[in-house]
């Protein structure tokens, strides 16, 4: 989502050899159903059909890394809502009991990959061909970091392609089941607050960032406001009211923090929730953000459900203030 796709920090992370990685409970039809409420508004748009289907015989919940694995599913239906303008995407998720791997299946009936081309999709800054980027944009490094990301999970990722017929990427995964229904209290959905007709002010300098945040928060039926620095931030909360704010920390010009502060000291936005929304992730960076007066502190690379939940909260909690 994303910096990510904050791809390019993620890489730096990855080949530098910081990437950290945490194993929690997790809900796996809870997954795949904010999967597919993220992205079938943009499939259904484009006329594709997006499905979602679950092994009954596997376990309800599993212990592994939710967010990493978040961010390699979200690549991966990525890339098939981008290639695929007509027919359907369908994830699937398998349960292997025999080797307690979790296989998650994306296949599409999009464009396909030339068979001297597929392993390419997997390195650094490359995609199927030289006018893929120039067609449908990105990095290239997306299905580069979930390979690694995968790997480095104990597990591993392949695709199978055939051009003009489409592609099945297949994500196996070495996980725990969860056999004692421990997780099931704390399984509970958590709604999100419509961000339906919210006027969302969003501060970040990377261009890849902003189109993350746009493909991510526009199926929402939010009316997206960008701004590339924390003076132009400033500027654009001076004359317009926004629902919510979200600020990048490190920018030109003017630092979020700064641009935070200027906000907060008064005008049509000095009481609208700022969401700080950065790579920093100490604790001097939190504190630094608390006692500028953010509403809420969110680490990248970005968790779609969390962004969505989060935005919709401080948007309720700005009409509350109103009333």
């Amino acid at each position: 989502m994303m910096s990510l796709l904050n791809d390019v920090l993620d890489f730096s992370k990855i080949e530098a050899g910081q990437m950290t990685f945490e194993t929690a409970e997790m809900d796996v039809e809870d997954k795949l159903t904010a999967l597919r409420r993220l992205w079938e508004p943009k499939a259904r748009s484009q006329g594709v059909r997006l499905l979602v289907m679950m092994d009954d015989q596997g376990p309800a919940f599993i212990r592994t890394d939710p967010l990493r694995l978040q961010q390699i599913l979200f690549n991966l239906v990525s890339n098939a809502v981008k290639f695929t303008d007509k027919g359907r995407i369908e994830v699937e998720a398998l349960w292997r009991a025999e080797t307690s791997e979790m296989v998650f299946a994306v296949r599409d009936t999009g464009v396909g990959i030339p068979a001297d081309r597929l392993e390419h999709v997997f390195s650094s800054f490359q995609q199927a061909d030289a006018g893929t980027t120039r067609r449908f944009g990105g990095t290239g490094l997306g299905l580069t970091i979930s390979r690694r990301l995968a790997e480095m999970m104990g597990g591993s990722l392949t695709v199978v392609s055939e051009v003009g017929i489409g592609s099945i990427f297949t994500l196996t995964l070495p996980v725990e089941p969860v056999v004692d229904g421990s997780a099931a209290p704390q399984a509970q959905a958590v709604e999100t607050l419509s961000l339906h007709g919210r006027s969302i002010l969003a501060a970040d300098d990377h261009e890849v960032n902003r189109r993350i945040l746009a493909l991510l928060l526009e199926p929402h039926g939010c009316r997206l406001t960008f701004a590339v620095n924390g003076a132009e931030a400033v500027d654009l909360a001076g004359v317009e009211r926004f629902d919510a704010i979200l600020m990048d920390m490190q920018m030109p010009v003017m630092d979020g923090l700064e641009a935070t502060r200027r906000i907060r000291l008064g005008g049509p936005n000095g009481q609208t929730p700022i969401i700080a929304l950065t790579a920093n992730a100490m604790d001097v960076h939190k504190a630094a953000w608390d006692a500028a007066g953010v509403h809420a502190f969110l680490t990248k690379p970005i968790d779609p459900v969390l962004l969505a939940q989060t935005l919709g909260e401080a948007a309720a909690t700005r009409m509350d203030a109103a009333a």
